[in-house]
């Protein structure tokens, strides 16, 4: 999967980013480590543009290090991403490992890594565990926890309605985001009168919008995944829910992956997400104009998760000298940058990300296309 915009192969621009002018006397190796066929590949795709362009900015060059990427396929399977990373690490000598999507991956990855000590960033992956129980001095999390958007939901939502069925996938992350939901959501004086477990992969919805509307609750709040969120907000406005009981969700709700598809079904949903191409700062303006500019779309939060994973690279090394794990990681804990999505701190007690979540409105646009309106801040989510 290595792609012709590798920085070994690319021609690159005259300018020579934050280099200073000195010429690379080293290399530095990252591999990259995602889910490019199956239902992930949107997600890769979008995580390898943000990485790119960073990079790209940079004329692949950070310090007195030339960097070069190296793409695997894990296919979202734990023993392929095993073998996968093993040769990233004998073969290619990686230095950095970046990735992955799914948690199950990721879990798998953590034991190895930690025994390797090779430092991985974790774009994607969101799991509670890896924060926690399996946590590692050389895992830093990119994206966030399930637990911070649970929470973040659940705090924001008790506002909006103090009743609520809950529907989500029957599977570790919906779990994880529900359960976290509901500790905000009744500790801000809400009540779940249901909850509703869908398999991944759900076609007709049409059962559990029954279930709903005989609840007929202030709010339901949804956790669903990729083309099942499609299909959940269409059939919700087909089913007659849309105009009396507000949709809550988390937020794939309102990513333009699964938004533009679902069309007008997603007009006013309400979702709690850590980042928009809306989000009102100098850096994302910059993301924005630049990611438009080079692949001729709008970034999502993956083609941040990219973005972001260079951003923590880069700094760590440039505030080292070196590519030496051992001192890359006392930077990066508790390592403070500027994101598209504001302001982020990488926790020293969990290595997750302190983020700002953003409640949004899904809207029209002025041309046409659905766009998230951002209605509320939930500063610095720990």
């Amino acid at each position: 999967n290595e792609t012709p915009n590798n920085g070994a192969t690319e021609e690159q621009p005259e300018e020579t980013g934050d280099s200073n002018g000195e010429e690379a006397t080293d290399t530095l190796k990252i591999g990259v480590l995602l889910s490019f066929t199956g239902h992930f590949a949107p997600v890769a795709e979008d995580i390898q543009n943000g990485l790119e362009l960073f990079f790209e900015e940079r004329d692949y060059q950070i310090g007195n290090y030339k960097v070069e990427i190296k793409y695997e396929d894990d296919e979202a399977d734990p023993q392929v991403a095993l073998r996968k990373y093993n040769q990233l690490k004998n073969s290619e000598n990686i230095d950095i490992l970046v990735g992955p999507i799914p948690s199950n991956v990721l879990y798998a990855l953590r034991d190895q890594v930690d025994q390797d000590k090779m430092l991985l960033i974790d774009a994607n992956a969101a799991g509670d565990a890896i924060s926690w129980d399996l946590k590692s001095d050389y895992i830093y999390r990119v994206f966030m926890s399930n637990w911070q958007v649970g929470h973040a939901s659940g705090t924001h939502f008790a506002d909006v309605g103090k009743t609520a069925v809950v529907i989500g996938p029957d599977y570790a992350a919906g779990h994880e985001v529900i359960d976290a939901f509901k500790a905000a959501y009744t500790a801000n004086g809400g009540t779940i009168i249901e909850e509703l477990w869908n398999d991944l992969g759900t076609n007709d919805f049409a059962s559990y919008l029954t279930q709903i509307a005989q609840a007929n609750p202030d709010i339901v709040y949804a956790v669903q995944a990729g083309t099942d969120a499609v299909r959940f907000m269409q059939q919700y406005k087909q089913f007659g829910l849309g105009d009396k009981i507000p949709l809550t969700a988390w937020h794939e709700f309102g990513m333009s992956l699964n938004v533009d598809p679902a069309g007008d079904a997603a007009l006013d949903v309400l979702t709690a997400i850590n980042y928009a191409p809306t989000v009102d700062n100098e850096v994302n303006k910059k993301f924005v104009e630049a990611y438009k500019a080079k692949y001729n779309e709008t970034p999502s939060v993956f083609s941040v998760e990219g973005y972001d994973s260079g951003q923590i690279i880069a700094q760590a090394i440039e505030q080292t000298g070196t590519k030496d794990t051992e001192e890359l990681i006392k930077v990066i804990k508790g390592m403070t940058f500027e994101s598209p999505r504001g302001t982020i701190v990488l926790d020293e007690k969990t290595n997750n990300p302190i983020q700002d979540f953003y409640i949004a409105r899904n809207v029209k646009g002025e041309d046409g296309e659905i766009v998230q309106e951002i209605i509320h801040t939930i500063p610095q989510v720990t």
